[in-house]
């Protein structure tokens, strides 16, 4: 799983950089700032979809928290509705 786990992470961070590839400083932070917001909603969804199948297989909010980071069962039932 870590391999894999490596693999997904170094393909995103190599697809960035053709932001480097932009010219002028203005545009590329334009499209810096674009891709984050982008890269993070879809990170958001990806995070509710982890937490919604963990509750789905009987895992609690405190056992989902734990996985998530240690977060609280609060913030991870908050993550499960996409906040």
């Amino acid at each position: 799983m870590a391999n894999s786990l490596d693999t997904a992470v170094a393909h995103v961070v190599d697809s960035l950089d053709i932001l480097d590839t932009i010219s002028d400083p203005i545009e590329r932070y334009q499209a810096s700032r674009k891709t984050a917001t982008a890269v993070d909603g879809r990170l958001r969804v990806v995070r509710q979809g982890v937490a919604l199948e963990l509750k789905a297989n009987g895992k609690t909010w405190r056992e989902i928290g734990e996985i998530m980071d240690g977060v609280t069962a609060q913030r991870a039932e908050q993550i499960s509705k996409g906040k």
